[in-house]
């Protein structure tokens, strides 16, 4: 079987692929368990990630790790990665590269994101969730 991907007004024509390739390009879709191939769609925390990601996050570890807005090499560098980050999420979202929010994980943008809009919330006031939202929606973060 083999799938082509989207055409954008962006993007040029891309080439088929077939799904064997995709899945050579997650290595841990090659993970059996008991004899039977499994893959393990456990959230954002846990979501296998293509081969290529992994490359690209263990170049920056290695070259380019640094804290941001500081003079010297791998701080600018990674300053420019951020904002590169920014920017192409924002053309995906059709956004503003000032209105996208990158942090350490997804539980502790939720917690944040709670905290900030709490100051409205009175003491009647309901907020519904899912059984499918992130397991932040529903926990308490630490005081």
């Amino acid at each position: 079987m083999s799938v082509a991907p989207k055409e954008t007004g962006k993007s040029s024509p891309a080439a088929t692929v077939s799904i064997e390739e995709i899945q050579r390009c997650f290595p841990a879709l090659a993970r059996t368990y008991l004899g039977h191939p499994v893959a393990y769609f456990d959230g954002p925390g846990g979501t296998q990630v293509p081969r290529a990601v992994v490359e690209v996050m263990n170049d920056y570890l290695y070259h380019h790790n640094a804290n941001t807005h500081w003079a010297y090499p791998t701080s600018a560098e990674t300053d420019v990665i951020i904002d590169s980050a920014r920017s192409v999420l924002a053309d995906f979202l059709n956004a503003g590269p000032t209105e996208i929010v990158l942090g350490a994980n997804m539980t502790t943008l939720t917690f944040h994101l709670a905290r900030a809009l709490g100051g409205d919330c009175r003491r009647d006031d309901e907020i519904l969730v899912t059984e499918l939202d992130h397991h932040a929606n529903i926990t308490r973060a630490a005081e």
